[in-house]
């Protein structure tokens, strides 16, 4: 099948480049992995595949899946950004940008279910023709660094959403938090139901290492709430 990243999100992130104020690019590229989410579930006894991987679960599944993701990223991009490694052609602080994104619910939403839809899409065609999955991965891959390239070079992310807000970088927190916990999900990932299928370690492994970088978010924000004394003291 069709990787999960980077292929279904290289399949959809052109469309942001294409006409920028018709598309949340985040709702695009989460929306495009949505319908695999459901993998992280396998073994729960939850209905959630194949519904995932059905029409109706563009709507029941992928959509509250993806508007509930998007909302989440767009709080904790502008720390994570921040903390992200300095590497010019990539511009990756400027992705803290999307924290002041607030694009209409229409676009949002109509991001969203383009991006599961051109899942299904995918993963159709590859039924159809088993050999496009080979050529899926590497277009999927070379289109992605393509457009992150693109992007970063560009300075688009600036020019969509303007500067991204101003944070103090508390890399001494940061990662030693969001390494910890994703190491520590990682870990628990061959101990949990139906980690033999390799298609939901990768999906599990993917969702560790986005919790990381969640926690280490939240850790350094919850620090800059703390009094001044407060902070002397920890």
């Amino acid at each position: 099948m069709p990787l999960t990243f980077p292929t279904h999100p290289a399949a959809v992130l052109p469309l942001k480049l294409w006409r920028p104020r018709w598309f949340d690019e985040i709702a695009l590229v989460i929306g495009s992995t949505a319908p695999d989410l459901a993998y992280a579930l396998d073994g729960s006894g939850l209905p959630v595949w194949p519904l995932s991987h059905q029409v109706l679960g563009l709507v029941v599944w992928c959509l509250p899946v993806t508007l509930a993701a998007t909302w989440l990223i767009r709080r904790v991009a502008p720390v994570v950004a921040a903390h992200l490694p300095v590497w010019r052609p990539l511009a990756l602080a400027d992705y803290g940008a999307l924290g002041r994104a607030r694009p209409g619910w229409l676009v949002v939403t109509s991001s969203a279910l383009l991006g599961a839809a051109s899942h299904l899409a995918l993963d159709r065609l590859e039924a159809v023709a088993p050999v496009s999955e080979y050529v899926m991965h590497v277009l999927g891959a070379a289109g992605l660094i393509t457009a992150v390239v693109v992007i970063g070079r560009q300075r688009l992310v600036r020019r969509w959403h303007g500067d991204p807000p101003p944070v103090h970088r508390r890399l001494w927190l940061f990662w030693p938090v969001a390494v910890g916990v994703a190491a520590a999900a990682a870990a628990a990932v061959p101990f949990l139901p139906a980690a033999a299928l390799v298609h939901t370690s990768l999906v599990r492994l993917m969702c560790a290492a986005a919790a990381g970088l969640l926690v280490g978010s939240f850790a350094c924000t919850v620090r800059s709430w703390l009094p001044q004394g407060r902070r002397a003291a920890c």
